[in-house]
């Protein structure tokens, strides 16, 4: 069994500070490959630390932790595909 409550509102939490950093990161770069790649594994590997704690937990407290985790970079995930759809289609329409 599992605390989904405690583990959204971790979640959450982690989730605001991974993409507040995340942002100011990319914002500092001017938006570079290089962070865009590193942003993306960073993410890859939170999303699979909380699988792996999650799956293997033995206890309620380390498979919610194991949840968090999992959750925190999908929280901001629509809003920065989004956004980045939208500054695409601008630098696109701009070049033509």
């Amino acid at each position: 069994m599992i605390d989904w409550t405690r583990a959204a509102l971790i979640g959450a939490l982690a989730g605001a500070v991974f993409w507040a950093v995340t942002v100011y990161v990319l914002i500092a770069s001017d938006g570079a490959p290089a962070v865009w790649a590193a942003v993306a594994i960073a993410g890859i590997a939170l999303l699979a630390a909380g699988v792996l704690l999650y799956r293997r937990g033995n206890s309620t407290e380390s498979r919610c932790r194991g949840a968090a985790l999992a959750l925190a970079p999908l929280t901001g995930i629509v809003p920065v595909a989004v956004f980045s759809a939208a500054g695409l289609l601008v630098e696109v329409g701009a070049s033509v």
